[in-house]
């Protein structure tokens, strides 16, 4: 469908946003699979939808149960109000049918983005909270600190999307053996399967370790355990890191990527995790303006800003056309070695923030210093490995700087 938005009872559907809107402006945000679902939904309103087709449509070549089919209706007709919720109706061991209902396009109202400093999280309606919390009971509501303190009786260190290295696989496995010795005694701890999922989405983001498909199905199912069971930040920022980034092509979503980033930054606004995904979900879906302060806030919460965080601030600064900016940011990561190895692909960056920045004989170097180490010896050949940001303008802009640079086609 073309048009970003369509109404459904007294909602609308904003794909730009990734959310249901009231009249008045106001946000719903439903967790990603139940968004996914409808939006499959609103493809054929007023056919019948087989179960099959939606859980192929939501969660792609993955084993999915009916139960989790179910949830994402419920969580569906729930924030569509007593009302609204008869235009969905089941038919029984079939599927579901939305009743047909006129759609319209754009309008600067209905798609403006509104997002600004210190406003990100505050233009969703509160009763957002209520729909995240509703698929679980308030027993396994668990605080994230909760788990840390469980993982902290055995001697272990939670660890971060921001500050893992690929080098430390030994520590996420022992952290893996006590997340399920925890699960074993207390199945109901979301938070558990939310570390849980992300030891697994560590080992296939770290591709050393020997993670794949078997592995991100894991941390999926681990993940859509805990948001059943009312799980918090950290599911959702790990499940926005999965959309973002995930190896496989199917498996990533850049609008379930923001509406997941969108609802850990919610739940933890501090989180400078949550604040770094969020502003990368941002620049991926083509809002880089709106992620600005959002990594600035997150490099200056900690003390040393993992390098995942320059990253991102590098990314948005070049797709804002401040490419000193972005050298400087790349340059801290180049100057600690960060390009040295077979595995790091981020000199390109490096080199196309220096072309775009004028600085045409210091790119034209750093390339010739990666190709030492990288297999990369045309453009075909970087887009290849920079294959997670296909379709994205932050593509566009390294290749034509690598190309500014000399890089041949």
């Amino acid at each position: 469908m073309n048009a970003s938005t369509t109404s459904i009872g007294q909602y609308t559907l904003n794909r730009r946003l990734g959310c249901l809107e009231d009249g008045r402006g106001n946000a719903q945000h439903l967790r990603p699979k139940s968004y996914r679902v409808l939006e499959l939904l609103i493809e054929r309103r007023g056919t019948l939808v087989s179960k099959d087709d939606l859980a192929a449509g939501a969660w792609n070549d993955l084993t999915v149960t009916d139960e989790s089919l179910s949830q994402c209706i419920s969580d569906i007709r729930r924030v569509l109000g007593k009302e609204d919720a008869k235009l969905l109706r089941t038919v029984p061991r079939r599927g579901y049918v939305l009743k047909a209902q006129e759609t319209h396009a754009d309008s600067p109202e209905s798609s403006a983005w509104g997002i600004r400093v210190g406003t990100v999280v505050l233009s969703m309606a509160a009763a957002a909270l209520a729909i995240l919390f509703l698929s679980g009971s308030p027993e396994h509501e668990a605080t994230g600190a909760a788990i840390e303190d469980s993982v902290a009786s055995v001697g272990v260190r939670l660890p971060t999307s921001g500050s893992q290295d690929w080098r430390e696989r030994d520590a996420n496995d022992e952290l893996r053996a006590k997340l399920n010795e925890i699960l074993a005694s207390d199945p109901q701890d979301a938070d558990a399967w939310a570390e849980l999922g992300q030891t697994y989405w560590l080992e296939v983001k770290y591709s050393a370790w020997g993670g794949g498909r078997r592995e991100l199905g894991q941390s999926l199912g681990a993940l859509e355990r805990s948001l059943i069971l009312g799980g918090g930040a950290v599911a959702y920022r790990v499940l926005a890191e999965v959309r973002l980034d995930a190896p496989f092509k199917d498996a990533r979503s850049l609008v379930d990527a923001l509406a997941a980033a969108q609802a850990a930054v919610l739940l933890a606004p501090t989180d400078p995790d949550g604040l770094a995904i969020l502003a990368d979900a941002l620049l991926a879906n083509g809002y880089a303006e709106e992620a600005v302060p959002l990594i600035e806030q997150a490099i200056a919460a900690v003390a040393a800003p993992p390098d995942r965080y320059r990253e991102i601030a590098g990314l948005i600064y070049l797709v804002e056309g401040e490419p000193a900016k972005a050298v400087e940011e790349f340059g801290r990561l180049h100057g600690a070695g960060t390009f040295s190895g077979m595995r790091d692909y981020k000199g390109w960056f490096l080199a196309a923030s220096l072309a775009h920045a004028g600085r045409i004989e210091e790119a034209s170097a750093v390339i010739r210093q990666a190709q030492i180490s990288r297999p990369e010896r045309t453009l075909d050949g970087v887009a290849v490995s920079l294959d997670s940001l296909d379709g994205q303008k932050i593509l566009e802009l390294v290749l034509e700087g690598l190309r500014l640079a000399g890089m041949p086609g």
